[in-house]
């Protein structure tokens, strides 16, 4: 979380931010370019601040609890693994695409589906604070927050953020960097399948730890 918050932070909002893309992203039209450094920095870039909050929140409602029930080094490979499964069938699915592919996304599906198969129907808690004092607490179920985390990610597809950093330029210089209004490969559905086969996958190669280990 802190290296995807990182990257945003020296990244978006720059003049040369395509330029980053075009270097970092997955590009699935020149993939073999893309088989060193790019595979690994793709997925920590993000278009926008609005994209990294989303993602960051689930990453940690979810990685959270995988990380606890496989150790940390299987969690980072399994990070790693879904962001791999993503690329290739962003890949698969579009190899003329010249968009980049960017972003934790689908990371976070795919430890959202090993989450899931880890506690179906676990209990879950949204905590509202302020400066890390708690103030509201809403029950919830894991469920309920995979269908939320798929709403949300319908949302930064379909909703019309250009217009919206559009208008709200006219009130902050941080408009374009609040919301997504570089051509990206966008909410990719083909990364998010690869995956979430993954994470399937994952969920019986990598068995939970038992409990004193």
């Amino acid at each position: 979380m802190l290296v995807n918050v990182l990257v945003c932070w020296r990244t978006v909002g720059r003049t040369d931010f395509m330029d980053i893309l075009n270097e970092y992203g997955f590009i699935p039209v020149v993939p073999f370019r893309h088989f060193g450094v790019g595979i690994f920095t793709a997925p920590f870039l993000h278009s926008s601040w609005t994209q990294l909050v989303a993602n960051m929140t689930f990453l940690f409602m979810f990685g959270k609890g995988v990380e606890e029930r496989i150790g940390r080094s299987r969690y980072l490979a399994a990070y790693f693994l879904c962001c791999f499964a993503g690329e290739a069938a962003q890949w698969f699915f579009h190899p003329s695409s010249t968009l980049a592919l960017i972003g934790a996304s689908r990371a976070v599906t795919g430890l959202g589906i090993m989450y899931f198969f880890y506690y179906p129907w676990g209990k879950m808690k949204w905590i509202l604070s302020f400066f890390g004092v708690p103030l509201l607490e809403f029950p919830s179920r894991t469920a309920y927050v995979m269908v939320l985390w798929g709403g949300v990610q319908a949302s930064l597809a379909f909703f019309p953020w250009t217009k919206l950093a559009a208008s709200l330029k006219i009130l902050s210089k941080f408009g374009g960097s609040l919301f997504t209004i570089n051509p990206t490969a966008g909410i990719a559905w083909s990364a998010h399948l690869g995956a979430l086969l993954m994470g399937g996958l994952l969920f019986f190669l990598m068995p939970a730890k038992k409990k004193g280990k």
